[in-house]
């Protein structure tokens, strides 16, 4: 099975809608641009949120789904389709990359249109409502591949299937050519970032506890989905000075990581309320974003982040997950570091991201990580 890239056709279908600006959504979104930019025509699909269409001949409401065509990297043009309407067109094309299969019985009606002439590729970005369903039905067929996002993530689901590996990626070559010219001396060695999603798996309290009554935490997410961690938080910061900004422009927030010491990842396995969480993580793509705004990242030890902090060689700023005596440490390590040291630190580090989690080539990263395990398919 090969893909004739001069009149290929790819499908990256996301289960969910892709309108939040978290991890996962870029991830799918970048992805997308990746296939387009490899001479690959995609078609981007992903379920709008609240909009039906009733179909009066079989008496039934539709979700909506949009369509974005990307042609050569770019955005050709948009439109929305009923899921009747795209499923009809799933066979005509080369390859059906299924994010979030994890997240809802739909991934059923896309397998089961998909033929073996097909790459079919699977990719977690972690909501796994549907998982253990999912799990019970998969039969492993020679045309699918499982490509996570990590290591990690793959070696969750190798109990299931042999036909998983995984491939990394989190930052375009252009971006790390315009990283942010803040110098070292006009970063506020007193001044400390956390940045996502205002939820308790991401232990923003943590951070709260290790950082001194004379340094600033900044805590850059929306918290409109859980108003009682919010004020959790606002009751552990009593005392400090800790800010929570909400939602707030990508350059806002870039120029709130570019002028910080460190940006502090703290997500964990089990929240303070002891509620775990096996996949709090699948591969942190904020670690990226601190590089590309020429700040150093600080992570928990939860097994992705330690292990994405292990490849690009910063294993040195991983503390013990949920402890904040252990983080402390490491904070005032960082305040430390002389400007020549804090910079060796950044460009050995982004020296690998270009090496190993570029999004320009991804998918021939793919594509090889494909071939590699039809080879050890056919081997066994």
């Amino acid at each position: 099975m090969s893909t004739n890239k001069e009149n290929a056709r790819a499908l990256v279908f996301s289960l969910l809608p892709l309108k939040k600006t978290g991890g996962g959504e870029n991830y799918t979104l970048n992805c997308a641009i990746s296939i387009s930019a490899s001479g690959i025509e995609c078609d981007l699909v992903s379920p709008c949120e609240r909009e039906f269409v009733y179909d009066r001949s079989l008496g039934r409401f539709y979700r909506q789904f949009n369509i974005t065509t990307i042609i050569g990297g770019n955005i050709s043009y948009e439109k929305q389709e009923s899921f009747r309407e795209i499923l009809s067109k799933v066979a005509y094309y080369d390859t059906v990359c299924i994010h979030q299969y994890l997240g809802n019985i739909s991934i059923y009606d896309l397998i089961l249109l998909t033929h073996s002439e097909q790459y079919v590729i699977f990719t977690n970005l972690g909501f796994e409502e549907n998982a253990i369903d999912f799990w019970i039905r998969y039969n492993h067929l020679p045309n699918h591949f499982f490509i996570e996002i990590s290591k990690y993530s793959a070696d969750r689901f190798k109990k299931y299937t042999n036909n998983i590996s995984y491939v990394y990626a989190g930052a375009w070559k252009k971006q790390l050519e315009k990283i942010s010219t803040i110098r070292f001396t006009e970063k506020n060695k007193n001044k400390f970032v956390s940045v996502g999603r205002i939820l308790p798996h991401k232990a923003f309290e943590v951070a709260i506890d290790a950082v001194g009554k004379n340094e600033n935490l900044v805590l850059v997410g929306p918290y409109s989905e859980n108003d009682y961690y919010k004020k959790y938080l606002n009751t552990k910061s009593s005392g400090k000075n800790v800010y929570l900004t909400g939602e707030i422009l990508s350059s806002e927030r870039d120029s709130i990581i570019a002028s910080s010491i460190a940006l502090i990842a703290n997500s964990t396995s089990i929240t303070y309320q002891s509620q775990k969480f096996e996949n709090s993580e699948l591969l942190g793509l904020v670690i990226i974003e601190a590089l590309l705004n020429n700040t150093l990242p600080i992570t928990s030890s939860q097994p992705a982040l330690k292990e994405v902090m292990g490849v690009i060689n910063l294993k040195d700023f991983v503390y013990t997950e949920r402890d904040s005596k252990s983080l402390r440490k490491i904070l005032k390590s960082v305040i430390s570091l002389s400007e020549a040291e804090y910079i060796k630190f950044i460009e050995q580090a982004i020296k690998i991201v270009e090496d190993k989690f570029l999004w320009d080539n991804y998918w021939l990263r793919v594509e090889d990580e494909i071939a590699q395990v039809q080879y050890c398919s056919v081997k066994r």
